[in-house]
This record gives C-alpha cells, sequence and structure tokens, in this order.
C-alpha cells in the first residue's frame, strides 16, 4: 500500500455516475431528435413513392380500357377492364375500283376483312375463334360496345353489346400487316354481330386486367378469361402493387354524349411509427376514360 494514496468514496462514484447519466440523456435527446426526424421522412417518402408508382400504373391501363368495358363491385374494393392494345376501322363496303378491298360481313359469324388507313395494330396474339378470345389466350376484336345491358342475363343471347357478355367479340384467327387484313371468328357464340360501329370502328383487346384491394395488400391480374360475372379476385396469380394498405376503393361514373367516363381512386398505406402510433399516407386520383364506342 502506498502512503498518501487516496482512492474514490462511494459519494464521489454516484455522483459521477449521475452526472454521466445526465450528461448522457442531454446527448441522446440532442442527437434522437433528427435521426427520428429523418426516419420519419424516409418511411414517409417511400409510402408516398410506392403509393404514387401505383397509382401510376393502374391510371395507365385504366386509361387503354375498351369504352364502357369499367366496372366495379358494390363495396368498390375493385376494378375490372378490358384492355386494347389498339384500335382501327373496318370496310364496310366493297371498293367499286378495287376487287381486292374486303368488307366485314356483320352477319357472319367468321369472316375476313381489310383495315382501313394502313396496318398500325402491331402484334396480335391469334387462335382458332372466339373461345381462345374469352380464355384470355388470343386477342380479340370488340365492335360498338355500348356496356348494355349491365348484367349479361337482362337481354337475349346474340343482341348484347355489352363486350363482357361475348356478343359483340370475335376472336383474332389471322393477321397480315402488310395487306391490313384480318381474319375473325364468332362461331362458338352461335350468332352474327349484335350491330356494327357507325364510324366502322372496332378494338383489339388483349386482356382482362383486374386491381383488387384485399387485407393489406394491392394487386394486379391480367390474363384470365373474360367472364359475364366480376371475379373478386381471379382465379389466377396476382402481381403485388403495393403493401401495407390501409384503405382503398374505387368509384366509377358512366360517360355519356358530352363526356368521358371518370374513374376516381383512393388509396392510403398505414405504416406504424417508432412510439407505436399510425401514419396514413392517402393519394387521391381520377382517371378519364373513353366511353364512345
Amino acid at each position: 500500500m502506498i502512503r498518501g494514496a487516496r482512492g474514490f468514496t462511494l459519494v464521489e462514484m454516484v455522483t459521477v455516475i449521475a452526472l454521466t447519466a445526465v450528461l448522457g440523456m442531454v446527448v441522446w435527446r440532442n442527437l434522437s431528435l433528427p435521426v427520428r426526424a429523418f426516419n420519419d421522412g424516409t418511411r414517409r417518402a417511400e409510402a408516398t413513392a410506392t403509393a404514387q408508382l401505383a397509382m401510376e400504373r393502374m391510371s395507365r391501363e385504366i386509361r387503354l380500357a375498351l369504352p364502357n368495358s369499367v366496372r366495379i363491385p358494390a363495396d368498390g374494393s375493385a376494378i375490372e377492364l378490358l384492355r386494347t392494345s389498339g384500335s382501327g376501322r373496318y370496310r364496310a363496303e366493297a371498293n367499286p375500283a378495287d376487287i381486292t378491298t374486303d368488307p366485314l360481313n356483320l352477319g357472319a359469324t367468321s369472316d375476313t376483312f381489310q383495315v382501313l388507313g394502313g396496318w398500325s395494330l402491331g402484334t396480335v396474339r391469334t387462335g382458332t375463334g372466339l373461345a381462345q378470345c374469352l380464355a384470355g389466350t388470343a386477342d380479340c376484336i370488340a365492335i360498338y360496345n355500348t356496356g348494355s345491358p349491365s348484367t349479361c342475363s337482362g337481354q337475349a343471347a346474340g343482341t348484347r353489346t355489352n363486350a363482357w357478355c361475348g356478343d359483340n367479340l370475335a376472336g383474332i384467327l389471322s393477321a397480315n400487316a402488310v395487306t391490313g387484313v384480318l381474319s375473325v371468328s364468332r362461331s362458338a357464340g352461335g350468332t352474327a354481330w349484335p350491330t356494327g360501329s357507325p364510324q366502322q370502328r372496332f378494338y383489339v383487346v388483349d386482356t382482362a386486367v383486374s386491381f383488387v384491394c384485399s387485407g393489406d395488400s394491392l394487386r394486379r391480374y391480367s390474363g384470365y378469361a373474360i367472364s359475364a360475372t366480376q371475379p373478386v379476385p381471379p382465379g389466377v396469380t396476382g402481381s403485388l402493387l403495393a403493401d401495407h394498405v390501409g384503405s382503398c376503393s374505387f368509384g366509377y361514373q358512366a360517360g355519356s354524349a358530352s363526356r368521358a367516363g371518370l374513374v376516381s381512386i383512393s388509396l392510403s398505406l398505414s405504416y406504424t411509427t417508432l412510439e407505436g402510433a399510425t401514419e396514413r399516407v392517402t393519394l387521391l386520383g381520377q382517371v378519364h376514360v373513353p366511353n364512345s364506342p
């Protein structure tokens, strides 16, 4: 033992520990607030980016909807549409000066016709007729889709201009981009076209698309069969668009002679903070969709 050496007393040690704790708390408070603010800002930015990306993806495909093909269940939890990949005009009458021109015979269940104005439809999937079109394995053409009647059981088969019923759809058998000639068939439906288009317009439908909110996720579905009743969700595997979904809803106002249809979307993402509180990021969107068949 060294003479004159002194140690720490218990009081001194407790005092130092207390001062150190107080100093540590001051430092922690000064550092934790900026760190927490940064984490909160990052989380909100990520949530907003996720919601915006989902809204943009839905809006882009909704704008491609076949006129009057948008449908929404009563609870507003989903939206379904027939997506178009192109449109054109069919020849209604043969050109007397050119015997090679080929009009569309609306009274026949299968026919070949010439696209007016040249070929601009791109690549199409061909099949053997209406059955493949309705199954979603081949592209279809739709003529004068007014969406009437709203339920397929409300009118006789062969008279309905609602593409979900299948009366005004035909499967594409072949497509010649050089001559602009399409071969189509709806013979599996057993009826001819219910009516023609006053503007001789047709649309190419490549797939049915659904966006469905279920639980805490928003998913996209495509490539499934066209059905008279809306499946929620469709019987195929969906792709995740957003998780942490607190709520979402869809609305649709059908168009009229003077305005386009309007789809409304509300999407809210929820996150739990470090303190256990719930934060929400909510986006509202509206998409105009064509309604002129």
